[in-house]
């Protein structure tokens, strides 16, 4: 439906808007004070966690200046880092979500009206530069205060630059949503493809800058932002007006898929349930047509089956397997750039826990359909050993890989082999527990929390597998920061593994039931429940 195709005499897209803020607005019953209290707390809380991460910043800025070590790496090439990061980050992000999307009630009214869908989707086409700007301010300040490491021209015309630049990507997805038309979710795989390959483009560059020492980058940006800026801008509002004359071009199909994927994600950060805004980013990257069928082949029985149904998983994602590389350039960063042991050992946790997560996508697709799991006839503990298997078989390697490279540069081999041998189960074992951990229940009793109101238990759920991680690799922290690696050592490590391993591979009694098969179990509960009181009244 085109705007000429509008009867005059249905409200404008403009008014319908109007009509529906009227009406929520008399529904709602708040007045002014709460919003503004509402606005002052996420500034504030925003204001602070930015001061915070800033400060990180400038200290990690001061310590790794280049010096007379053998390997370092010059913070004016980590701010490039940082930058292809954000702008993977920002583009990828937004290529999952829509950008321009309708939810919920906006779906079920809005677009079913003759209204034109231009004046309909403005705000949210001007709320998109505002979103990517926003972005682009917290991306510019880290890169500026890694580049620079102090206030200046430069760094305000290098944030400026990242404002003006945050909003164009924003817009350039936007862009690819329209030329789409159709609904179909190849229009928006450039910009995931694209957003992925930077993200993951990130830690492997720095890697080799460290390798390869180039000298110091020398740009005078206080002359060369303006001219930056001045360019982006332009394009952005050229970018702007063809959006918004093209907004009609989206259809409803798209604008409720889109929507409903943002509302999905948004609901998942409130909740702070990574595993839910996981699978939420997901859904658009997912083919439109069905893959072939593997054969299959190496499963002679529910174990092996498990095994090899979780690695055809693994190898039909890209996307995981460039995080189980990115991963390990993540764990060897630290090394190759001649920082303290300290930034090595939380480098290596943080890549381990990365490249974990690659491998336990089996395992979460079954703690979401637990037929997944019920479908094989062995009991419950025997089925979460098989599926631990497949993150062992990527994690010791892994571990062993890493701490053997450590071993090298410290002239240690085999000592720090044979700690990476009894060290990677605890990654695998963090990846199962994270994967098979309880939703919170939002049926109780909400508590305040930073994105206000929600659920008991969160917090735990949230970290349910990092804290095995770290509670576990006690052993193999104290050994690389201080003792260094002894039998003695070693044996405590094993043991730490394999209460790990038997924490996470042990099933409740409930069985291990995941939120659907919960959720059918209390309907027949009430089922049950209202014919019996039939059966009373008779």
């Amino acid at each position: 439906m085109t705007s000429t195709d509008i009867d005059e005499s249905w409200p404008s897209g403009r008014q319908l808007r109007t009509l529906t803020r009227a009406a929520t607005e008399a529904h709602t019953g708040g007045h002014m004070g709460e919003l503004v209290s509402e606005v002052y707390s996420v500034l504030f809380s925003g204001t602070i966690a930015v001061v915070m991460v800033l400060g990180a910043v400038q200290g990690l800025n001061a310590s790794i200046h280049p010096g007379p070590e053998q390997a370092t790496v010059d913070p004016s090439w980590l701010a490039l880092v940082v930058a292809l990061v954000v702008a993977g980050a920002v583009l990828g992000v937004a290529g999952r979500l829509g950008p321009v999307g309708m939810g919920g009630a906006h779906a079920l009214w809005w677009l079913t009206t003759p209204a034109d869908r231009r004046t309909l989707l403005r705000p949210r086409l001007v709320l998109l530069p505002v979103l990517g700007a926003l972005a682009g301010l917290v991306g510019g300040l880290l890169v500026g205060f890694l580049a620079f490491g102090s206030l200046g021209p430069d760094l305000l015309w290098l944030t400026v630059d990242f404002v003006v630049a945050g909003a164009a990507m924003i817009l350039a997805v936007a862009a690819g949503q329209v030329r789409a038309g159709a609904g179909s979710t190849k229009g928006m795989r450039p910009a995931v493809l694209v957003g992925d390959l930077l993200t993951a483009a990130g830690p492997v560059a720095a890697v080799a800058l460290v390798l390869i020492r180039p000298e110091p980058v020398d740009v005078d940006w206080a002359h060369l932002g303006p001219v930056v800026a001045g360019v982006v801008a332009v394009l952005l509002l050229g970018a702007l007006w063809w959006l918004d004359h093209s907004l009609e071009l989206i259809s409803g199909r798209e604008l409720r898929a889109r929507g409903s994927v943002a509302s999905y994600a948004s609901g998942a950060v409130t909740s702070m349930d990574t595993r839910e805004l996981g699978r939420a980013l997901n859904v658009n990257t997912t083919r439109d047509s069905r893959r072939r069928s593997a054969a299959m082949r190496g499963a002679r029985g529910p174990v092996t089956a498990i095994l090899v149904g979780d690695a055809t998983v693994l190898a039909r994602t890209p996307r995981h397997l460039i995080q189980i590389a990115v991963g390990f350039c993540v764990a060897l960063l630290g090394v190759a750039a001649g920082w303290s042991v300290v930034m090595n050992v939380i480098l290596l946790l943080a890549g381990g826990i990365l490249t974990a997560m690659a491998t336990g996508e089996g395992a979460r697709r079954a703690e979401m359909a637990p037929v997944l799991d019920r479908h094989f006839p062995i009991a419950g503990a025997d089925v979460r050993r098989a599926r631990v298997l497949l993150p062992l078989l990527v994690m010791v390697p892994w571990t062993v890989l890493v701490l053997g490279l450590w071993g090298w540069a410290h002239q240690a081999l085999l000592g720090y082999v044979l700690l990476g041998l009894v060290t990677g189960p605890v990654f695998a074992a963090g990846v199962l527990r994270a994967a098979y951990r309880k939703p919170p229940d939002w049926s109780k009793p909400l508590v305040p929390g930073p994105f206000g109101p929600m659920a008991p238990g969160v917090i735990a759920a949230f970290a349910r597998g990092p804290d095995i991680v770290v509670l576990c690799a006690v052993p193999m922290i104290v050994g690389v920061v201080a003792l260094g690696v002894s039998p003695i050592l070693l044996a405590v490590q094993l043991g730490t593994s394999l209460i790990a391993l038997a924490v996470a591979t042990r099933a409740p009694k409930g069985g291990g039931k995941g939120w659907m098969q919960r959720m059918s179990e209390q309907a027949e509960a009430q089922r049950e429940e209202m014919q019996r009181q039939r059966g009373g009244r008779r």
